[in-house]
């Protein structure tokens, strides 16, 4: 069965880190996806925040997420390992824990169109001690850095079909979910975080490098269909 889901206001805040940095994250059957640097070698990791609408088959109501995920590969599949999910609704939060690990959260955001699209778009959230504080806007003069072109950063960022876990019990093996979705063409932006504990109080980034991220991207709207998660084969 898939769930399908009409995702609205995607903004993608990208940061690259040291590969060892994450390396213990990984569970069996995923690796890094790194890329070469000026710096050396890089992962790469992101904080995802969107809003949902309503699912098909209705079992979930609007809601606000946050997705904090890792860009790997399984078999030389691009995917993402989801680290942590938070949802502003109880039931969705229920629901989507049953594929990745997913925790009720304050999740509010604030859309500013008025002078121009994404003039301001603001996410204020928290799960327990945990924040996320983002403060973005449209830029399209932003640098794509660590990628060739936009085009190559857009893809490698936003096109990842395999979603990977291991839930909240590593040993009883990786998962998939497969998901589609078609090729998104977003703005860029720039963002100035404030609060990524999610990511600092483990370790990953320091509060310096979370207040500058590589790059953010946001996409106004898509369509996004998700399957249940299938178990990989040890």
């Amino acid at each position: 069965m898939a769930i399908n889901f009409k995702l609205r206001n995607l903004l993608y805040v990208v940061h690259a880190v040291p590969p060892e940095r994450v390396a213990g994250l990984m569970p069996a059957g995923v690796a890094l996806d790194v890329r070469s640097t000026p710096e050396g070698p890089r992962a790469f990791l992101a904080t995802v925040a969107l809003e949902a609408g309503a699912a098909f088959p209705y079992i979930l109501s609007g809601f606000r997420q946050i997705n904090y995920r890792i860009y790997v590969r399984h078999d030389e599949e691009p995917g993402v390992l989801f680290v942590r999910s938070w949802v502003s609704a109880r039931a969705a939060a229920a629901v989507l824990s049953l594929a990745i690990p997913t925790e009720h959260a304050s999740v509010d955001t604030t859309i500013d169109n008025d002078e121009r699209p994404y003039g301001r778009y603001q996410v204020l959230a928290h799960s327990g001690d945990h924040h996320l504080t983002l403060d973005a806007h449209a830029d399209p003069s932003i640098d794509f850095g660590y990628f060739g072109s936009r085009s190559e950063a857009i893809h490698f960022l936003t096109h990842r079909l395999n979603g990977f876990t291991a839930g909240a019990h590593p040993k009883t093996g990786l998962s998939v979910i497969r998901v589609s979705h078609p090729a998104m063409n977003p703005i860029s932006a720039r963002v100035t975080v404030s609060a990524a504990d999610q990511w600092t109080d483990a370790g990953i980034l320091t509060p310096e490098e979370a207040r500058h991220p590589a790059l953010a991207l946001i996409q106004p709207e898509t369509q996004f269909d998700m399957n249940l998660p299938e178990k990989l084969a040890d």
